[in-house]
Formats: C-alpha cells, sequence, structure tokens
C-alpha cells in the first residue's frame, strides 16, 4: 500500500490563511469561534443540579452521591454498567 504523503506547501499555505483569517477577525473586533460563548453566554442553558451545594469534598460525600444514584437505578429499573 502506497504511503500517504500530504503536500507540505499546501499544508503551509492552508495553515497562512489560517492564521492570517484570525488576524483579520482580531482586526475587525469579531471575537474567535462562537460569539455568543465569546461574551459570556453559555451555548446551551444548563439544566442540571449539584448534588451537593458546596460540591463533593470528602470520601463520604462521593459515597452518598454513589447511594443515591443506585437508588434512582433501582427506582428507574435501569441495570447496573457491566464491568469487565
Amino acid at each position: 500500500m502506497k504511503q500517504y504523503r500530504p503536500n507540505v506547501d499546501r499544508q503551509k499555505w492552508l495553515y497562512s490563511m489560517m492564521k492570517s483569517r484570525a488576524v483579520m477577525r482580531r482586526r475587525q473586533g469579531k471575537p474567535e469561534g462562537n460569539s455568543d460563548v465569546a461574551k459570556g453566554k453559555k451555548q446551551i442553558p444548563d439544566n442540571s443540579e449539584p448534588w451537593l451545594p458546596g460540591g463533593v469534598r470528602s470520601v463520604a460525600d462521593a459515597l452518598w452521591i454513589s447511594d443515591q444514584i443506585k437508588k434512582d437505578m433501582e427506582r428507574w429499573k435501569i441495570p447496573p454498567p457491566q464491568t469487565n
């Protein structure tokens, strides 16, 4: 099987174009990537709640969360994940 070798000059050109576009966007005052995310907005609103208000601080907190998940799985009749 013939080895694939990308055209180096084409790769250099593509990289140069990518960099020049980024420079132009900065000069125009446009943020790179998604403008909503750059403004600090979340793209998809968060619909979850933390298990503990202060976060997990100890092993006991992690075990409590694990027990709650097991109870929910039993209530919803979800089989536990297979471990090998």
